[in-house]
């Protein structure tokens, strides 16, 4: 665990590279599949994810006992070979705070924390939130910003949060550069700040310095053990070598357009699929456990698998990800 004295100064050095976090998988029978955690952990190791975090994408739908467990099976699967990190947001604070806490007592390294999930009406609410949570726990605190949480955090309400001594990073999921950046020059060097957004993340480390992609699931489905084109124009960036980065970034284009398409459904009003099936059918193309979505989400129809899976394959990419598969796979 990152203690709160030592929280910025760990993630200053530490939090470099491309962070994940994956979904939970189920068996068809909607239990949690402890083996394909660990499954997952290998694939996102080998995909050169550089951080791992568990716990985000159904823990509306997960008991806690079931949270509680998986962030058990994760870090035992991490084994430290990466930071790990948890997400520990309940809609009740106290059980964010147990949550946490059970995150601190199973060895992770940090846990990210939404703002007050539905109830938060103003700016100075999330901050009072954060404050009593970050009191309350010793383990370092990753912001996560976004709109799904029912309001967004503006950049002085982040820069008033940097000065907590255990909140040391920012995931800033509002898809809005001009935001970003915004946050990053007022909160200097107090806390570390990546866009959630893989389309950003060649302008914002050429312009704007950004050393870390957190919490992306671009990661893992725009990745693979045997290639990891993300990582190869992120470093380049890095390196100053932006016109090598730029190609290498555009390359990828027809996949990334996949990728977004995903994301851009959830806010089509005429009905587009949710996200999550589909990033977790996705997953399963890549070799990945994933397993169904719980209710009230609905899972793919077989139609639906055939449409998205022939676009994802039309990307020219899939071969290059995974030279061994074919169309057949995860039918």
């Amino acid at each position: 665990m990152i203690h709160k004295k030592e929280a910025k100064e760990w993630a200053r050095a530490t939090m470099k590279g491309l962070w994940t976090s994956p979904m939970f998988p189920f068996t068809q029978d909607f239990k949690l599949d402890e083996a394909g955690i660990r499954n997952n952990v290998e694939y996102m190791i080998q995909a050169k994810a550089a951080g791992i975090g568990f716990g985000f994408s159904e823990p509306w739908v997960c008991t806690h006992a079931e949270r509680k467990r998986a962030m058990e099976v994760s870090v035992d699967a991490i084994k430290r070979r990466v930071p790990a990190y948890l997400h520990s947001t309940d809609h009740s604070i106290e059980e964010t705070i147990n949550l946490t806490k059970h995150a601190q007592d199973v060895g992770a390294d940090a846990v990210m924390i939404w703002p007050p999930y539905e109830w938060a009406k103003t700016q100075q609410m999330v901050i009072d939130y954060y404050e009593y949570v970050a009191s309350k726990v010793d383990i370092a605190i990753f912001l996560y910003n976004t709109w799904h949480s029912g309001i967004a955090m503006t950049p002085e309400t982040i820069a008033h949060l940097a000065k907590i001594p255990n909140v040391c990073a920012v995931k800033d999921a509002v898809n809005d550069v001009t935001h970003t950046a915004r946050t990053m020059e007022l909160c200097g060097d107090q806390v570390v700040i990546s866009t959630a957004v893989e389309d950003h993340l060649l302008t914002m480390t050429l312009q704007f310095n950004q050393q870390l992609l957190l919490g992306a699931t671009s990661v893992f489905l725009m990745q693979s053990p045997h290639c990891q084109p993300i990582q190869e124009y992120f470093d380049l960036a890095r390196a100053g070598k932006g016109a090598e980065a730029s190609k290498k970034y555009y390359e990828l284009a027809p996949l990334r357009d996949v990728w977004k398409g995903i994301y851009e459904s959830l806010w089509n009003k005429k009905g587009a699929l949710h996200p999550l099936p589909l990033i977790k059918y996705w997953m399963e193309l890549n070799g990945m456990a994933a397993g169904p979505v719980r209710p009230p989400i609905a899972n793919l129809t077989g139609q639906q698998k055939t449409e998205f899976r022939e676009r994802l394959y039309a990307s020219g990419w899939m071969e290059r990800l995974h030279p061994k598969a074919s169309k057949k796979a995860a039918a």
